[in-house]
């Protein structure tokens, strides 16, 4: 053979899955995978890999001159060739798993001198015959672009990409097992490339240059769908994903969830946070958070509205109603304005004012969140009836008129805006409304109001259509702006399909929270990163603007719907994630002084964006505090599913500062406003 003659060389079954070499005897390229005989992509035929230097734009392809067979699966084809009189040595190690529509693919490389400014490019295509988009937590979502380099805060080190019409649905990236993307090493300086039409998907290594000394390896792998639904899709690869790696969340134990619950219990009773008469400060620690988050209020109020019946505790049935109050007086009220029962998220400890301004960021009346606080107002006001005969109209009206406000927010497409300007109409664009879609069942169900059912409807329809679509899932942080990339909407929309499931029977509704739950799982990290010393494992990108590695549980059911998925599917994993995020919320846990039992807003910082030390690296650094929001909602979860409980019904020492008033609806503690 003279290296002219094609490549018969093919791995796999052509009933699943196979992986076609191209090029000639001695001239071998990578080719690609097929499915069903249908090739994913436009296959390469240049080379196995090549290298490219960024600032000249010279490529150089590396091609195979030897092939070793090991079986009907798998071939490693090698090669060597000189870039600027260096001598580099490679080879791809290329092995099909049928049961799992994957390749998995070993490249190595070493060079016997300087390369400065060489990158290793990878791809699995050479070109484009069909639109494509791609998904890159936290970076890209429904994206037909990505440009990061280095690759930081991703979860599982991989991305989605997908036929537009998710006939083919693929995830391309790096085996967990290595050392990937480690700041401390060469891994760190990886990223990915994709440009719809003109860049192929690809890995490219070695930013700054390759060097000798080094055994370059990058194990990748490429799992293949044709499920033809963007939700199936997700599940099929996800699976795929985990059989391939073995993955399995690991072990932790910090303490029981009882034990994290009375540690809450008595931080939230001593704390400085608290604002008689009003409610909690949000956080501890940062300038900008000066001020009471009346978005989780009536959460608040109804978590201890249960601590007060688990334990006849008056201290904690006087802070539910003096909170309930507050949030009442922050409602608009003027029958003839536009905005006429929507209510403020915030009281700001300086101005002594309401506002919707957050952190001052982002300011408008919040539709998901006024839909929040009226689900949890009528949750309240029915406990309390239920419980003492006492009838607070008061709350059920201002809730009502909140959920009626909402109601008139819709866009056209069916969503909610994030925000809606405080004097006129103006919205931003649709979001997910994680908080809104599970919250209008359940306001339909205490009212009786069948509107709110049918605007749940509307809701859906949008997430359908649009977010699960083009798996795009934004707008959850008040504070940021409405096309922030983040992962706490989806457990909102999770929620409603495990509600709905539970409704109906119908398992349809059952197989999109898996769908979205497996979504949500390529997001987080998925095992423990070598350079950092507090847990990884389950953490993930809190969200575009504060990269950091979080375990939040943050206004949605992040911990019930894992355990209810456990429950319904009976799939062990969802069992263990709820284990594992369980354990990492108590970790970041505050044990002592005036906040113990608070949690901190971050487990670690693997990439230093949000490091202040610019001589001592601060992978571990922790963040502000939280008396409310996760550790809050939390708690809340882990009382509603039975898993935690606290003492026996007593009564309370005084605590200065909390007075009696507001017990039977009457006049909460005088407070300057």
């Amino acid at each position: 053979m003279d290296g002219t003659e094609p490549l018969d060389l093919v791995l796999g079954s052509p009933d699943a899955v196979t992986w076609r070499f191209a090029g000639g005897a001695t001239t071998m390229a990578l080719g690609g995978m097929e499915v069903h005989g249908e090739p994913v992509a436009p296959p390469v035929t240049e080379g196995l890999f090549w290298l490219y230097h960024e600032a000249s734009g010279r490529r150089v392809w590396l091609t195979g001159s030897d092939v070793e067979h090991r079986g009907s699966d798998r071939a490693v084809v090698s090669g060597e060739a000189d870039v600027d009189r260096v001598r580099c040595a490679y080879r791809i190690d290329v092995a099909i798993d049928a049961g799992n529509r994957a390749a998995k693919l070993v490249a190595s490389w070493r060079v016997d001198g300087d390369l400065p400014g060489w990158q290793a490019c990878f791809a699995y295509q050479s070109g484009f015959r069909h639109p494509w988009s791609c998904h890159l937590y936290p970076f890209a979502a429904g994206s037909k672009f990505v440009s990061e380099s280095p690759l930081t805060y991703v979860g599982v080190p991989s991305t989605l990409l997908y036929r537009d019409d998710f006939s083919i649905a693929l995830l391309f990236g790096i085996d967990p097992s290595s050392d990937y993307l480690n700041p401390t090493t060469w891994t760190g300086d990886t990223g990915f490339f994709f440009m719809d039409g003109v860049w192929v998907p690809q890995l490219r290594l070695g930013g700054a240059g390759l060097v000798p000394g080094i055994d370059y390896e990058l194990p990748m792998h490429l799992i293949a769908s044709t499920a033809g639904e963007s939700m199936a899709a997700v599940t099929e690869l996800v699976e795929a994903w985990i059989m391939l790696t073995g993955f399995e969340p690991e072990s932790l134990f910090v303490r029981s969830p009882s034990e994290a619950l009375e540690l809450f219990l008595q931080g939230r009773r001593r704390t400085t946070m608290w604002q008689p008469g009003i409610g909690y400060q949000l956080e501890e620690g940062d300038p900008d958070s000066d001020f009471v988050y009346l978005g989780e209020q009536p959460l608040s109020a109804y978590f201890e509205y249960l601590i007060y019946e688990m334990t006849g505790d008056d201290l904690w049935r006087r802070r539910c109603f003096e909170q309930m109050d507050w949030v009442l007086r922050g409602q608009n009220l003027s029958r003839d304005h536009i905005h006429y029962g929507a209510i403020h998220t915030a009281f700001d400890l300086r101005t002594r004012e309401f506002d919707s301004d957050d952190r001052g960021a982002n300011v408008g009346y919040k539709p998901d969140l006024n839909a929040y606080m009226a689900r949890y107002m009528l949750q309240v006001w029915e406990r309390v009836r239920a419980a003492e005969g006492l009838d607070r109209q008061d709350w059920y009206e201002a809730a009502v008129r909140a959920a009626d406000w909402v109601l008139r927010q819709r866009n056209p497409d069916g969503g909610l805006p994030q925000k809606v300007s405080l004097e006129g109409d103006h919205r931003s664009i649709s979001v997910v409304s994680g908080r809104a879609l599970p919250a209008m069942p359940i306001i339909a169900d205490i009212t009786g109001d069948d509107r709110y059912r049918a605007f749940a409807g509307s809701l859906e329809r949008f997430v359908r259509s649009v977010a699960e679509a083009r798996l795009v899932f934004v707008g959850h942080h008040p504070d940021l702006p409405p096309d922030e990339i983040e992962e706490a909407s989806i457990w909102g929309v999770i929620e409603y399909w495990l509600d709905m499931f539970e409704r109906t029977g119908d398992r349809e509704y059952l197989d999109r929270a898996v769908g979205d739950a497996h979504l949500s799982l390529l997001w987080w990290c998925p095992k423990q990163l070598s350079w950092v010393a507090n847990p990884t494992q389950c953490a993930s990108a809190e969200q575009q603007h504060f990269l950091q590695y979080s375990i939040y549980c943050y206004q949605n059911r992040k911990l019930q719907c894992l355990h209810r998925l456990h429950t319904h599917t009976g799939m062990p994993i969802f069992r263990g994630l709820f284990d594992r995020v369980l354990q990492g919320i108590f970790w970041t846990q505050v044990t002592e002084g005036d906040l113990m039992g608070a949690t901190h807003e971050r487990i670690c910082d693997p990439w230093l964006a949000r490091d202040d030390h610019e001589d001592e690296p601060e992978f571990n650094s922790l963040g502000t505090i939280y008396m409310g929001e996760q550790s809050l909602d939390a708690m809340l979860q882990l009382i509603e599913m039975g898993e935690a409980t606290v003492g026996t019904r007593t009564r309370s020492d005084h605590v200065p500062g909390d007075g009696i008033h507001g017990i039977h609806g009457g006049e909460a503690p005088s407070v300057e406003v």
